[in-house]
């Protein structure tokens, strides 16, 4: 379905501005004289999500070599959790998911069960879920926090910046990296 974006002058243009954007972030970080560092990283979100979504794209086809789908879904998560990392949506979803389950008991309540389903208990059903639901987000959220400082640490998304140019370069000559050390 997407086999027409994996072709080779799109997937060396991705390298090669997911690889600027990445050096860009780790040479600039954050600047309080200019906004250069929030132009970067907006365009690094976008980028980023870009690129995993390519690094999909060239998994499911044959014929590219495994180091271009590395890099490109490394180097996609790094620009992406540069930003995302400093969400805290497990506190937003689990209120989502408790009042939604609260909502959906007191229509059930009215529907058909209504003598179980006391204000009491659809509360304390609600309360119950929305913290399990926390509590697995919240691990998930840390888990992604603890990856995300370490792909976006500024000098590591410089290097993986160089290497998202240098495998750019290496498919425009008709090799990879993974020729060359694979």
């Amino acid at each position: 379905m997407f086999s027409n974006l994996a072709t080779s002058p799109i997937v060396e243009a991705v390298l090669l501005v997911g690889g600027f954007i990445a050096i860009l972030i780790g040479i600039v970080g954050r600047s309080e004289k200019t906004s250069t560092d929030e132009i970067a990283l907006f365009l690094g979100l976008f980028v980023g999500a870009f690129m995993i979504f390519m690094g999909i794209v060239l998994y499911t086809e044959s014929g590219w070599p495994p180091s271009s789908t590395i890099v490109l879904v490394v180097l996609g998560l790094g620009l992406i959790l540069r930003v995302l990392r400093k969400v805290k949506w497990a506190a937003i979803i689990s209120w989502i998911v408790g009042g939604l389950t609260g909502y959906g008991l007191y229509l059930l309540s009215k529907i058909a069960l209504a003598s179980i389903l006391t204000p009491t208990v659809i509360i304390v059903i609600a309360v119950i879920v929305m913290l399990i639901v926390y509590f697995l987000l919240k691990f998930l959220e840390d888990t992604i926090s603890f990856f995300g400082a370490i792909l976006s640490f500024r000098p590591i998304l410089f290097f993986l910046g160089m290497g998202a140019i240098i495998e750019a370069v290496l498919l425009l000559l008709d090799s990879s990296l993974y020729a060359i050390f694979g």
